[in-house]
Order: structure tokens, then sequence, then C-alpha cells
């Protein structure tokens, strides 16, 4: 096979030269010629590529830094009411967050207001099961649960609801008793919560929202003596959909770790928009 200094140089020079004048001028300067064009095509082979990283470089430099830039403060809206009526609807996925496994979805459904607080309609889907859960939640017009078919509250539970006026900096602290009967037991509840933020809640598969986050740490403890426990909550309310958009609940028993869930909002309806 031909070489650079056979064929690929040698014949079209050796054509060049002229045969009266043997290995003269011409051949020469055609050598000198390719000998040009060759240390052209080298440079050019190694510079081309070069450059073409030191671009794309710079655009993933430039990516990188569009992608950690945070983004300019949002101005919180002033929620002084949550905007809700029968019909209203929330579906959220569970997650296990110590597994990661989805383990259900529940829907809560609105059903009535009524003496100052909401009536909801639970159904739960567990995963891999083709057998739904129903039951009736009741909560404070903030959200608070109060009942939920299990324990009775003598005031809403803020680890589900919120403070209105709602606002940055909103601090405040809950102590109430709890009861449920079969078997019978009584706790005393103390929280303390505070809207740490407002500021974009993303979902891979889903609408953004901007929400409050709001942090509460609760603690609960059988009256007549047995393990403390404790929730460290984070919930983000969306006033867009007038209720949590995201929840992370983390339960301790005598400072153990017992679970981590994640709760997402999957899809929000309003009445009539079927």
């Amino acid at each position: 096979m031909p070489g650079l200094g056979t064929d690929a140089f040698g014949s079209r020079c050796v054509q060049a030269q002229s045969p009266e004048r043997g290995k003269g001028d011409r051949f020469l300067k055609c050598r000198a010629q390719f000998a040009q064009k060759a240390r052209f095509h080298f440079f050019a082979s190694r510079l081309i590529p070069m450059a073409a990283f030191c671009f794309l470089a710079a655009a993933g430099r430039a990516e990188s830094e569009t992608e950690t830039k945070p983004d300019a403060p949002k101005t919180p809206p002033i929620v002084d009411s949550i905007s809700v009526r029968p019909g209203d609807r929330w579906t959220y996925r569970w997650i296990d967050d110590i597994t990661g496994e989805t383990k259900s979805y529940q829907t809560y459904t609105l059903t009535e207001i009524k003496d100052g607080a909401f009536s909801v309609a639970i159904t739960t889907n567990p995963v891999g099961s083709g057998q739904s859960l129903s039951g009736l939640y009741v909560y404070d017009e903030n959200w608070g649960l109060l009942d939920d078919g299990v324990w009775t509250r003598k005031v809403g539970d803020p680890i589900t609801g919120v403070r209105l006026p709602l606002k940055i900096g909103l601090k405040w602290e809950t102590h109430f008793t709890a009861s449920r009967k079969n078997p019978d037991r009584e706790s005393t509840i103390d929280t303390t919560s505070v809207v740490t933020g407002y500021e974009e809640v993303s979902f891979r598969f889903g609408p953004s929202y901007d929400a409050f986050k709001i942090e509460t740490n609760e603690s609960i403890a059988t009256v007549g003596g047995g393990p403390i426990a404790t929730l460290q909550v984070v919930l983000w309310y969306a006033p867009a959909v007038n209720r949590y958009v995201k929840r992370v609940i983390e339960s301790r028993i005598n400072d153990r770790l017992q679970s981590r869930a994640v709760e997402m909002l999957t899809e929000y309806r309003r009445r009539h928009e079927d």
C-alpha cells in the first residue's frame, strides 16, 4: 500500500517532472508545495478537534452555571383565607423514603364545610393491591387535623395545616391532647411551627408550584408513661391549590428513626372541572 513518501507524494511529483529536465525545478517546486500542504493538514487535523473541545467545554460550563444559578427571590402573596368548596379533591403519592418504594395513592375529597370544619372523604389505593380503603377525616379551617377516625384531637394538629394570615417568619406553638378508643389511650402533644420560606416546588412529571415552606416539630407523650415519639414535618403549602403540594414526615421513637415518608401531589381538581 503506498505511503505518504511514495505514491501520495512521489507519483504526483514524478508525473509533474519533465523528461528533458529530469529532477529539476518543477519536481522540487512540486515537492515543496506538497510538504506545505502536508504540514497544513497535520496541524488542521489537531486544531479543529481541539477547538471543538474548547467550544463544548465552554458550553458545558455555561449550562452548569444556568442549572445552579439560584432563582431570584419570589414575592409571597397575601394568604388570609383558604378558598375551598365541596367537591374539590387532591390526590397524593405516598413514598417510603427509606426504601424508595411507592406505597399508595390517596385521594382527599372535600365533602362538606360545617361548624368551622372540613369533612374530607379519603380513599387509599395501596400499590399492588386491588382493594381500596376509605375513611372520613375532619380538619379545621386551616387544614389542621381534628379527627382521622382513630384519634380525636381537641384542636387542629398543625402537621397537616397552616396558620393564617400566612407569611414568612410566622411562628406558633400548639399544645393539645389526643384520645382514642379500642384501646383507650390519651396523649399530650406539643408542637412548634415556623414558616421558613416561599419557594418553587417542582415535580419531574408534573407542574411546578410556588409554596410556603412550613417546618413543624412535634413531641407526643403517652399519658401514664411510655416511649416519647417525635415528628419532624416539612410541608409546602401552595395557595394555587389551597393545600400542601408536598410533605415530608419523619417519625422517631426515643430518638430512633422509625419511618420517613414523602407525600407528593399528583392531581388537583376543583368541583365540576371534569
